[in-house]
């Protein structure tokens, strides 16, 4: 127990260090990973004509025959996305009359990229932002305000609902694109076969939940006649955050960050009676064993290796995931294994899923190039989004990246080229099954459209989303450091280090120290907008 306290206590010295070299400014509850980095003004040398509050030039103004020269930058991760001279490319060439110079960086280093480039005064024609350097940027002259030509382009606004476009924007402008995030996107699982062997039922409550998780430590679960299974994980993030434990946060009545009581935002770390209630059931679960007594040093790829390696029965998964890649990696151990959603009410009768931002990314033209050319992108991106478009950049080129057989049905081709990372990756619709495609196996579409669509129906609102990045006291406060000192009295509580009363004192000191500030302002940025 002392090592897993003196671990916490050096990632908040981690934490409190980092935030002073490099003057970061993590929202209380954001948890933002991008890179700390950020020059100060990348717009310094901007012209008056790309001031904030300059309209827009109409889309009239390009008749679209002058080829035009696009510089255009993606993240890529472990698949490589088509190149400049891709056919994909190619056929976005000659639809927009452009010639796309895509630089693909890898995502490791996609934020450190963007502000050495910032920095020199050379950003791209158009490329993906995240949400720090985006707030960081925002009203500095930096990105185009498309609001003013979202008229000219439909597509954008039919497919793309306006919830994303207003996060992180005021009311009469929009500096970014929303790079669309499935907001219900990841579920909690459950070894199915593991509820069949000791002849459970489904937990339709956080109660019966527990009583299962319990039996997967007791009763010998996978039958191996050892005492060697966990009943279920959780994860306490650098910033002082609880993973995969949503369900049952939203269950216990804690809000998604921001909670909305009559009327007013209350930040979930000043919710005493319902953390109260929740930790009091992490502090059972640790005591009984049925909690990884290693959840303090628990990260992400530690849980779905538990999970792969039959040590645990319950984890949270992206559904597009869980049954391509989750449940063929354990029944290489066991195959038998089978994999079901899980879905549990709360004391009131809550259900909760993990519910994220949609438009906390965005996708941004930057604001010092032709106008003519501002506008040939918007209609490149709007072109992204019509039905034509869409399936091209989703499915990528027929003959190239699938072929249509004789059936009627499709079939995937090797390339090298990934052609449906531009969706993945870079703009796409508001598509849940943004993972699923014309070739993939029609009743595996099926099974992952059904996770999804019931992740839909238990929506866990962050009413306050995105809102503290733009309060005064973000640019003073580390709330990372708060937030993981908050962290630390619940993680003691939760070990049985310290009684479940001390809830009400890390409640009033995270107030004291910067977080009834937080809450005034976002209040107050909150009723403006409504």
């Amino acid at each position: 127990m002392k090592k897993q306290l003196l671990l916490l206590a050096a990632a908040i010295t981690a934490v409190s260090l980092t935030a002073c070299s490099s003057n970061s400014n993590n929202s209380s509850n954001s948890g933002a990973g991008a890179s700390s980095s950020v020059p100060a003004s990348p717009a310094s040398t901007a012209s008056a004509s790309s001031a904030p509050g300059t309209a827009a030039p109409n889309a009239g103004i390009d008749d679209g025959k002058e080829t035009m020269d696009i510089t255009l930058m993606v993240p890529q991760y472990a698949e490589i996305g088509p190149s400049s001279d891709s056919e994909l490319v190619k056929k976005l060439d000659e639809k927009l009359n452009v010639k796309l110079d895509i630089q693909w960086i890898p995502g490791a280093s996609y934020n450190d990229k963007i502000s050495v480039l910032a920095a020199s005064n050379s950003l791209p024609d158009v490329y993906r932002v995240a949400t720090q350097d985006y707030m960081q940027w925002r009203d500095k002259g930096v990105f185009m305000d498309v609001k003013p030509s979202l008229a000219s382009y439909p597509n954008l606004t039919q497919y793309l609902p306006e919830e994303a476009w207003k996060e992180l924007n005021g009311k009469d402008r929009y500096y970014g694109l929303p790079y669309y995030s499935i907001p219900h996107l990841f579920s909690m699982a459950i070894r199915q076969d593991w509820l069949d062997k000791l002849h459970l039922q489904m937990p339709a409550t956080v109660d019966e939940f527990y009583n299962v998780a319990k039996a997967f430590v007791t009763d010998d679960p996978d039958g191996d006649g050892k005492n060697d299974t966990t009943g279920f994980s959780i994860i306490v993030d650098s910033d002082g955050k609880f993973e995969n434990a949503e369900f049952l946060e939203g269950a216990f009545g804690l809000g998604n960050e921001w909670a909305l009581k009559d009327g007013k935002l209350v930040a979930m770390q000043a919710q005493t009676e319902e953390l109260k209630a929740f930790i009091g059931f992490l502090n059972k679960a640790y005591s009984e064993g049925v909690l990884d007594k290693n959840f303090l040093v628990m990260k992400p790829a530690d849980a779905r290796n538990k999970l792969w390696n039959g040590q645990v029965g319950i984890q949270r998964l992206n559904p597009n995931e869980a049954l391509r890649l989750d449940e063929p990696n354990i029944q290489k151990n066991f195959p038998n294994a089978k994999l079901s959603q899980l879905l549990p009410a709360g004391p009131t009768g809550i259900r909760a899923t993990q519910t994220d931002g949609m438009g906390q990314t965005k996708v941004v033209i930057n604001a010092k190039i032709d106008p003519k050319k501002q506008q040939r992108i918007l209609k490149l991106l709007d072109y992204m989004l019509s039905d034509e478009g869409y399936d091209l950049i989703k499915d990528g080129v027929e003959g190239v990246d699938y072929k249509k057989k004789d059936d009627g049905t499709y079939e995937k081709l090797e390339t090298k080229d990934a052609g449906n990372l531009f969706s993945i990756n870079f703009f796409r619709r508001a598509d849940s099954a943004i993972q699923l495609h014309k070739y993939n196996d029609q009743n595996y579409v099926k099974q992952v459209e059904q996770w999804l669509d019931n992740n839909d129906k238990y929506d866990w609102p962050n009413y306050g989303l995105g809102l503290a990045a733009e309060t005064e006291v973000y640019k003073k406060v580390n709330f990372a450091t708060l937030n993981t000192k908050w962290m630390s009295t619940m993680v003691n509580i939760i070990t049985g280090q310290a009684p479940i009363d001390d809830i009400d004192k890390a409640a009033s000191d995270w107030l004291k120290n910067g977080g009834q500030q937080l809450t005034d302002e976002v209040n107050q940025i909150y009723q403006e907008r409504q």
